[in-house]
């Protein structure tokens, strides 16, 4: 992990971004998102990606009470009936019309997130943390979906 320390600052602000490995969209458009407003803020942060299923993640779930996991898992503790089919072919059709140099958070959409919100809905009922998971100096910020960069300004501003 990188730090870049910016002049002026002394504290720095640890960001961990835990999401899959390689990145869905959705975790891919988090760390971008987390990213840019550290490229537009004065704040000093230590930003890092990992997945969920990294030892490291695992403990941090156990210390915190809870399991950290996707949709998917959400779903089969939680007897939700999805259509993956249906997720799978939206991502390939975002990712298809972002082009060529298409990067995963390319293929993030609304529609995305509103067809993954049951997941989102019964993940804390099911003990879980759902990526794409937001950390900030070791504390869930958000879990779940994607915030906007006004939403995790104000998590870190608040650190």
């Amino acid at each position: 992990m990188v730090s870049m320390h910016k002049p002026g600052r002394t504290m720095v602000i640890e960001v961990l971004v835990i999401g899959t490995s390689p990145p869905c969209p959705r975790c891919d458009l988090l760390l971008r998102r987390v990213e840019e407003v550290e490229a537009e803020s004065k704040l000093d942060l230590a930003v890092s990606h990992r997945s969920f299923g990294e030892p490291e993640v695992v403990a941090l779930g156990e210390k915190l009470g809870r399991r950290i996991g996707t949709a998917k898992q959400v779903a089969e503790v939680s007897g939700i009936p999805m259509r993956w089919h249906q997720i799978t072919d939206l991502i390939a059709r975002s990712k298809k019309a972002a082009g060529a140099k298409a990067v995963p958070a390319d293929a993030w959409t609304p529609e995305l997130d509103a067809l993954l919100e049951p997941c989102q809905n019964a993940a804390d009922a099911a003990g879980y943390f759902m990526t794409p998971i937001l950390v900030v100096d070791g504390e869930v910020k958000h879990h779940g979906s994607v915030p906007t960069k006004e939403q995790i300004r104000g998590w870190l501003a608040r650190s």
